[in-house]
């Protein structure tokens, strides 16, 4: 198997390929959108449980094995615990949602750029 590198300094054009690259290594390319969003939406709620767990909201204490912890570690060691799952699950996301405008052809720096340059022109109350 080879390994699929992405630039030090990408910019989205290269995630967009690269997440294409990793893709059709592993094949996936045929998962159709609704699959992507479904998988998408799973990586959101887990995003959610690490948020939850972050904000104190019915924290689930685990080991370093991911199991039940069974002494409870000092609060400093489960929020960066919960943000880490948290980084983990943002790029998860974001594959997903790369694999989908992949999917639709959509160029996500233009889009980005061409979204955010009209809501800089709205106006929020």
């Amino acid at each position: 198997m080879s390994v699929i590198t992405l630039p030090e300094r990408a910019c989205m054009a290269d995630y967009q390929r690269y997440i294409h690259e990793l893709e059709a290594m592993h094949g996936w390319l045929e998962v159709d959108l609704v699959h992507n969003g479904f998988l998408m939406t799973e990586e959101v709620g887990e995003l959610f449980k690490a948020i939850r767990n972050y904000e104190k909201l019915f924290r689930e204490c685990k080991g370093d094995d991911g199991q039940p912890a069974e002494q409870t570690p000092d609060e400093d060691t489960l929020r960066e615990q919960a943000r880490s799952e948290a980084a983990d699950e943002i790029a998860d996301v974001l594959n997903y949602l790369l694999a989908i405008a992949n999917r639709l052809d959509i160029d996500v720096e233009r889009a980005f750029r061409r979204k955010n340059s009209n809501n800089q022109r709205r106006r929020w109350a």
